[in-house]
């Protein structure tokens, strides 16, 4: 099975554009945030972020990846949106508690001062991924360039600005991802409306599995990983410090995460369709998820090099004077998202092979090992942290793919 499907190229137009615009709205945000928000409230706004997906990344989680999995051969897409929001409603109850939870973190009046707007934003941020995930498994990639560049706009321009205008509140910051979450959805759930259907025109249900607690407990490890660093920052060295690899993090990130996003939206649909239930198209797909997560991975790390070596020049022209002890935390933290989304594509071979058992134990393994070592390395000190972060691209490769084909191979 080649590494490029047979099919026309023409998708990686508008994919390259959204993560393109992506990029370009990122790189003004950084600008704009750094010479006008402080380290110290740029630390916790970037805290405060980590908790915003526990919507999308947690409760909602399973209903995203029935949708990922099923939308593109559905026989009546009306009435699989019909059931996908009618599981995504009564998920609510749990979207509040997951809240209120995570904000308790922040203790005392700090973490109910946050909760609405944790609540708010992480409700639109489902309502979105949603949307853009159906776009995405149907194709329809023209429109969710739409739904993205408005995602991208509204999330690099309106929480610095509104932060300017309330002159330095950090509250005001929070309200700006608030408005960009519901801009998101707003977006998302109009280009949905050629599926806007009347109810009695067919019948559909969310798959148990993936409303059960499996999904769930996928998901949230999925999102402490993505959170841990800042987390860990905040927690063992300070505020400012966590200001810094907030930035860093999310100039590095910038390199595995747009570039995960252009070869998942154009071979996970192929993955899905070419999975077989056993012989020679099952070893090929295996196969060929491997050369594609490789290539991810490799051309991830060349850029996230070459993202440093350019970035003493960006200090002054993008980044604030200010920002400049950001600047070697850009290889640790664009490691480790290099490192996550690697193992990603092999909690994609599980699913598209019927394996979604599986992904619980292989997915557990990889986020424990990732997590310990952290924890360990940060209670040593920073620079042992940051080594770790620079060696964890080592673990989906030893552990994550070692696991996945196993349970991908055993019997059904």
């Amino acid at each position: 099975m080649p590494l490029l499907p047979r099919r026309d190229f023409s998708p990686l137009l508008p994919i390259s554009l959204a993560q393109a615009t992506g990029l370009l709205c990122g790189l003004a945000g950084v600008k704009l945030s750094t010479w006008l928000v402080p380290p110290d409230d740029f630390g916790r706004y970037g805290v405060f972020l980590t908790f915003t997906p526990v919507g999308m990344w947690v409760v909602h989680a399973g209903i995203i990846q029935f949708v990922s999995r099923h939308w593109a051969a559905a026989p009546d897409r009306g009435a699989l949106l019909r059931a996908v929001a009618a599981a995504f409603w009564r998920k609510m109850p749990w979207l509040v508690a997951a809240a209120a939870a995570t904000t308790a973190l922040m203790g005392g009046r700090a973490g109910w001062t946050v909760f609405p707007f944790v609540l708010v934003a992480a409700f639109f941020l489902s309502v979105g991924t949603v949307a853009q995930t159906a776009l995405q498994a149907g194709r329809r990639h023209w429109n969710d360039l739409a739904v993205a560049a408005t995602g991208s706009l509204t999330r690099s321009f309106l929480p610095p600005l509104l932060f300017a205008a309330a002159g330095g509140s950090v509250f005001a910051l929070y309200g700006g991802y608030c408005l960009h979450a519901f801009a998101l959805a707003s977006a998302g759930v109009l280009t949905l409306r050629l599926w806007w259907r009347p109810a009695g025109m067919g019948a559909a249900a969310v798959a148990p599995v993936y409303e059960g607690p499996m999904f769930v407990a996928l998901s949230a490890t999925a999102w402490i990983l993505s959170s841990l660093g800042r987390w860990i920052m905040a927690a063992f060295f300070g505020a400012g410090a966590t200001g810094y690899f907030v930035l860093a993090g999310n100039l590095a990130a910038l390199v595995p995460t747009m570039l995960g996003a252009v070869i998942f939206q154009f071979f996970q649909p192929d993955f899905f369709a070419d999975a077989s239930e056993g012989g020679a198209p099952r070893k090929a797909l295996a196969a060929r998820v491997d050369r594609v997560a490789f290539g991810h991975a490799a051309l991830s790390l060349a850029g996230l090099a070459s993202l440093r070596l350019i970035a003493p020049w960006l200090i002054g022209p993008l980044i604030s004077a200010r920002y400049a002890d950001a600047l070697p935390w850009l290889l640790p933290a664009g490691a480790f998202a290099t490192a996550t989304m690697t193992a990603s594509f092999y909690h994609s071979l599980l699913l598209a092979g019927r394996r979604e058992r599986s992904c619980l134990p292989v997915d557990l393994s990889t986020a424990a090992l990732l997590a310990t070592g952290c924890l360990a390395s940060a209670a040593a000190g920073m620079e042992w942290f940051a080594r770790w972060m620079m060696l964890a691209p080592i673990v989906p490769w030893l552990l994550t793919r070692t696991l996945a084909r196993r349970h991908y191979f055993a019997p059904p």
